[in-house]
Order: C-alpha cells, then sequence, then structure tokens
C-alpha cells in the first residue's frame, strides 16, 4: 500500500496498564492518562496482579469519576504476560497500548499511537529518562531508549515494554503471551513479530517517561535477570539456526567494569557500575544454563 493510501482514522484503543503493588506510583500514572487528548474512543484498564498493597483501591476511587477507567483482576499468576493476557481479554478494542503503572505517559501518547496503529500493525517509542530519575541514574544505561526504534543486538526490531502498541489482527495472529518470560518478554514477543513478518515501527511522538529502579538491591536484581533472560533470547535464536549475536559481544563491558571499580566510591558512577555487572553475571549464568557462549 502506497503512503497515499493510508487511511489515517480514529481506532478504538484499550490502554492495558499492569500493576502490581504500584501505590506509590500509579497515581502519577492515571493522571497522565487522564489528561490525554484524544479524539476517538478509548479506555483504560489497570490489571491488578496480586497486589497486597493499595493499587486496587486507587483505581477504584479514580474510577468513580472517570468511566474510561476498569479494574480488572489477574489472581491466578503473578506474572506480568498473564496480566497482559487477561487486560487484552477483557476489552473488545481494535488496537491495544501497553504501559506500566510505575512509568508516566507524555502528552499526545494515546492519539500518536492511535495514529500509528492506523498504518502499522505494531509499533513502539521512545523512553524520556529525566523526569522521573536523579542524573546519576539517568545516565547509568547510555541514550539508546530515546530514540524511536529499538533493536535486540542488531539482529531484530524490538517494542519497549512500557511503551508499544499492536492491532488486535496482530495479537491475534501471534497468540497471547507465555508466561515465565519477564523481564524480556518485550524482546520474546518482538522476536515472535520478526518471524511472523510483523514489522514493528518506531514512533517519535509516542513518548513515555521512564522510572529506573533507585535502590541498589533492585537495580541489581533486575539487571541480573535481564541478563539471564536474554540468554535465552540468544538460546531460542541458535536453536533455529538464525543469526545471533557474537559470544563475547559484551567483551567492552566486562573491561569497563574492571576499569571503574576505583570509581565505585562516588555515588554518580555506582548505578551504571551495578546495572552493568548485574546484567554480565546474568549473561554468564544464562550462559551456563543455555549451554551456549554469551557474554
Amino acid at each position: 500500500m502506497s503512503r497515499a493510501a493510508i487511511r489515517w482514522e480514529p481506532v478504538k484503543i484499550a490502554v492495558i496498564v499492569a500493576a502490581h503493588n504500584e501505590e506509590a506510583h500509579l497515581g502519577q500514572q492515571l493522571d497522565a492518562l487522564r489528561s490525554q487528548a484524544h479524539d476517538g474512543d478509548w479506555e483504560v484498564i489497570v490489571v491488578d496482579n496480586r497486589s497486597t498493597d493499595g493499587t486496587a483501591a486507587i483505581v477504584e476511587a479514580a474510577a468513580q469519576e472517570w468511566s474510561a477507567l476498569r479494574l480488572v483482576a489477574a489472581p491466578e499468576h503473578g506474572d506480568k504476560s498473564h496480566a497482559l493476557n487477561v487486560g487484552v481479554a477483557a476489552t473488545d478494542a481494535h488496537a491495544f497500548v501497553f504501559t506500566d503503572a510505575d512509568d508516566v505517559v507524555m502528552p499526545g501518547w494515546v492519539s500518536a499511537a492511535a495514529a500509528a496503529l492506523a498504518a502499522h500493525p505494531m509499533v513502539t517509542g521512545p523512553l524520556e529518562l529525566d523526569s522521573l530519575n536523579p542524573p546519576s541514574l539517568a545516565e547509568s544505561r547510555g541514550r539508546s531508549v530515546e530514540a524511536p526504534d529499538a533493536s535486540f543486538e542488531d539482529l531484530f526490531p524490538t517494542v519497549r515494554g512500557t511503551n508499544f502498541a499492536m492491532t488486535r489482527a496482530a495479537w491475534e495472529r501471534l497468540g497471547d503471551l507465555p508466561l515465565g518470560t519477564y523481564p524480556v518478554d518485550d524482546l520474546d514477543l518482538s522476536l515472535r513479530a520478526h518471524r511472523a513478518g510483523i514489522v514493528i515501527h518506531g514512533v517519535a511522538e509516542m513518548r513515555v517517561r521512564y522510572r529506573y529502579r533507585s535502590e541498589t538491591s533492585a537495580l541489581w536484581r533486575q539487571g541480573f535477570a535481564y541478563g539471564r533472560g536474554r540468554a535465552r533470547i540468544v538460546r531460542d535464536l541458535v536453536d533455529r539456526g538464525e543469526p545471533r549475536p557474537g559470544r563475547v559481544a559484551g567483551w567492552k563491558s566486562w573491561v569497563n567494569l574492571v576499569v571503574t571499580v576505583p570509581k565505585l566510591a562516588r555515588s554518580a558512577t555506582r548505578p551504571s557500575w551495578v546495572w552493568n555487572a548485574a546484567n554480565r553475571l546474568g549473561q554468564l549464568r544464562g550462559s551456563v544454563e543455555q549451554r551456549l557462549l554469551y557474554l
């Protein structure tokens, strides 16, 4: 189809937000969503995934004044993919836009997603780092997430898990999200889309303020799990005989860890070092588990 033939029409949208114990940040996200200006028909579904705090109460209170907001429970599995599956099953929307409870969508986010989905089956957008993070955290992982497009080791395009959208047709073609893939559920979905020939389109106007983990222990756990999960993605590529990342593609990161050890006393250096170390050791652990070399 030529670009001139594309019909830019409003799409019925369901914004789906998986939430687990997010009472500290969810209100900020709901305020940002409610302030969105979009002419089309849309709703917001917050999926409570086994929360034990006031997450559900926050949504219920907000829904009293906002008819487009709904609370759905997903207690069967403590798994983000399960929560998103439940959210999709709870709506008859033509398309779905996904974000996280602890992040904050930026003005124009819903309308940008809707316009893009009128021409593309699957879209993603950039993350803004400075609003919700102190400078040391904002700089800790580089700035690549601020670009509209993303990829896994330059092998296939990827969505960003807190900022992506897809049509119902694309969702049904790929099927429900498999359980147990977090925190690389977005990479798993993107790889399945790539294999199905579904092109992921980057949308610069579809922006989300992204919140990093601030506690060192939480930062370490997330980084380790992410590195370990990436090794599972590589195992999948190897098993199918597809192009894979280099076996020691991350050697510069290992060198950087050693070089920056003397600087750990400086608080500005610590988040970057912790994230990098957790990622590298996670990939090492994953390499052992998956019986491959991916450092």
